[in-house]
Formats: C-alpha cells, structure tokens, sequence
C-alpha cells in the first residue's frame, strides 16, 4: 500500500474499483444521463376510443337491433409543446453536466482521504518504530543499571527513577499502538482492502503528495469541478424558470378522429372523419409560482458557490503559509535540532557511564531526543496533510504534473 501513497494515479485506479463514493457519484451521472435522453422525448399520442348511440329503449324508427344504431369512434390525438422542449432539454443536460463535474469532485476528495488515510497510518507506524526503538535501548540501560545497582554503584533512588522513566515509556508505546491499530482500520475502510505498510520509511511521508508550486493561484479556484458543478446547476434552475414560465403558453392538442355509425337508418353517414384542437387555458396556473422558485433557487446556488469560493480562498492562504512556515521549521530540525540532540544524547550515555552526571541528567536527554523524533514525525505528517489538503482545495487530480516544491 506505500506505494499508493505516493503514486496519485495507482491509488486513483485503486479508489475507482474499490469507492462507494465515487461508484454512487457514477450512479448519480447515469440517472442524469438518463433524464437528458428522456427529455428529448416527445409526448406519447393517445388513442382513444368510444361506443354511442346504444338504445336502452324503444329505438326510433321502432324495431331496430343494436348492430342498426351504434356509433363506433376511434380517435387519436398528439400534443404538441410550445416553449418548453428547448428549456426542458437544456436543463437536464446542464444537470448532467453537473453529475459529471460532482464524479470529477468525488474522485478529487476520495484521493485527498484516502491519501490522508494511508499517511496517518504510516504516520503512527512510524511513531510506534520510534518508541519501540527507544523502549529496546531504555530496557538495554535499565540492565546494565541493574548490575550497578547490585554492586553499590548506583542509588536506590536513581534506579527506581530510571525503572519510573522505562515504565512511562512503556505507557507511551502501548498508547502509540493503540493509536496505530486505530489508523490501520481506518485506512482499510478507506480503501476497502487491508493496509499492509511493510517497510515503509519517513522518505515515503516526506514524498508523498508532492506539490507543483505554480499550481497553487487562487485563479485555479473558479475552475474546481464542484464550483463548476454549482454554476451548472445555477443554470439549470433558470432553465427551470423559463420551463415553468412557458406554462402561459398553452399547448395544442390535434385529434383525428374515425366515426362508424350503423344508425343509417336515421340518414347519417356510414363512415366520417372528425378534425379537432385543443387549447388549454392558462387563466389560474401560468408557472408563476414555479418560475419564482426556480429563481430564489438559482440565486441561492450563486450566493453558496460564492460563500464557498471565498472560503477556499482563505483555506488557500492559510495552506500556503502553513506549508512555509513547515518547511522551515523541519530544514531546520533535519540541519540543526536533531544532529546536536543525538550529539547531546550520545555524549550524556558516555559521561554517565563514567560518573560524569547523573541519571537525571541521561533520562532527560534521552527523553529530550524520543521527543524531537516524535516532533520531526508530527511535523513531517503535518507538512503532508497541508500539501495534500492543498491539492484537494485546488483540484489537483493524480493527471496533474507533481513537482518539488
């Protein structure tokens, strides 16, 4: 699984046959696509067909059978749409423009998640190495305080110290898997699969999620896939208005109709065509109402994309000045901090062992050095989510070229 961590497009791949999200998005654009050809469809005609004229009396002439007077009728009739296909069809090709464009936004924030998923654990991972690193050598002391200790050389007092300090120790290292086990399921229900993290190094944090710099503009914001998704569905809704305000004009409605009449006896015609229309009257329902909503709609998608794009810009500004300041602080703890605390650490375990200074002074120092691997590890992870949390506020995708920053 490391190796998805740093290969966008493995792990998109991977999150495409294995998300329920982004499989739903998909189902989503399917119903879509199927409203759109929908749309284009014209109304169904309708037949329709009557019996008249059957006596339930003394017919007129007297003495006539039911086969001498009844009117058959077969008619057929086609409504034809005036002003409204053309909104109709626009507006469900702007929602699956929309569908499309929410596919595009899932897949960008599944990738961000499960990237985020993946670094947490090997994050923990790394944490649980570190302790455990440092529990081994902290009991490999505690051993060789011990003969000390039996030989006089060392205090009660400092051995016990010593014993308190590997106790703690222990206690950070449990909680430190715990945490670890944790990630671990989390991780999985993320990708759907087990996240096997053998190996896995800091390097594969460190280059994990790499950012272009000149990517990272605030113009690239307009073109997010959900921000665009909104606009196409701003659209949409006035679509939807123009549909309701076409409602004022009414529809035509042509029939044909065929007439078999048996009642020739009364001097009709045998067989005759009938010609009609129909106009419906827009007097009460003229789709104002709808109209009306459709627009409060529409102004409602404008004001949350435009609450949301200025969100994101701010996110933007904060991510990059985070991601600044973090760089800094970790050349600075790779170059200086860490090299003189293992300088410190190595020199303190040699003038202890010769009487030079005290047991205090050791735990310190050692734990001193356990925290400043654990801070170089939470920082590490914490420059990681920025560019990952940056690549998801600018809709980088695994397609985007990714350079060093």
């Amino acid at each position: 699984m490391t190796e998805l961590l740093r290969d966008g497009s493995r792990l998109s791949t991977w999150l495409a046959a294995h998300s329920p999200e982004i499989r739903a998005a998909r189902a989503r654009l399917a119903q879509s696509s199927a409203d759109t050809r929908s749309s284009r469809l014209l109304l169904n005609p309708v037949l329709d067909a009557t019996l008249a004229n059957v006596p339930v009396s003394e017919t007129n002439p007297p003495g006539l059978g039911f086969n001498q007077t009844a009117i058959y009728t077969v008619g057929l009739s086609e409504t034809i749409e005036l002003g409204k296909r053309g909104p109709r069809i626009a507006g469900a090709e702007l929602r699956q423009q929309s569908a499309a464009l929410q596919v595009a936004s899932a897949e960008r924030d599944q990738l961000s998640y499960a990237r985020l998923a993946l670094a947490n654990a090997l994050h923990r991972g790394l944490r649980v190495a570190t302790f455990e690193e440092s529990l081994k050598d902290a009991e490999h002391a505690a051993d060789l305080e011990r003969t000390r200790y039996e030989q006089k050389a060392l205090s009660g007092t400092e051995y016990d110290r010593l014993l308190l300090d590997l106790a703690n120790l222990r206690a950070d290292f449990e909680r430190e898997r715990a945490e670890y086990a944790a990630a671990l399921a989390d991780c999985a229900a993320t990708l759907g699969a087990e996240c096997e993290l053998g190996g896995a190094r800091e390097d594969d944090l460190s280059g994990a999620a790499r950012l272009d710099a000149t990517l990272a503009s605030a113009s690239r914001l307009e073109h997010r896939p959900d921000f665009q998704a909104l606009e196409a569905e701003r659209k949409a809704a006035e679509r939807d208005a123009e549909l309701a305000r076409g409602r004022a004009i009414p529809d035509v409605t042509l029939r044909v109709g065929y007439t078999h009449d048996r009642f020739v006896a009364s001097g009709d015609n045998r067989n005759t065509l009938t010609f009609g229309v129909a106009l419906p009257l827009p007097v009460f329902d003229r789709g104002q109402h709808d109209s009306a909503r459709a627009l409060s709609r529409a102004d409602e998608l404008r004001d949350t994309r435009q609450a949301l794009l200025l969100q994101a810009r701010a996110d933007l500004s904060g991510l990059l000045s985070r991601k600044g300041t973090l760089e800094k602080v970790l050349a600075t703890t790779v170059r200086e901090s860490l090299p003189r605390s293992s300088s410190v650490l190595q020199s303190t375990q040699i003038s202890f062992d010769h009487g030079g200074v005290s047991l205090t002074d050791l735990l310190l120092a050692r734990r001193t050095h356990i925290a400043l691997r654990l801070s170089l590890l939470d920082e590490r992870f914490e420059l990681f989510g920025v560019r990952n949390e940056l690549s998801r506020v600018l809709a980088l995708g695994s397609r985007d070229e990714e350079k060093k920053p």
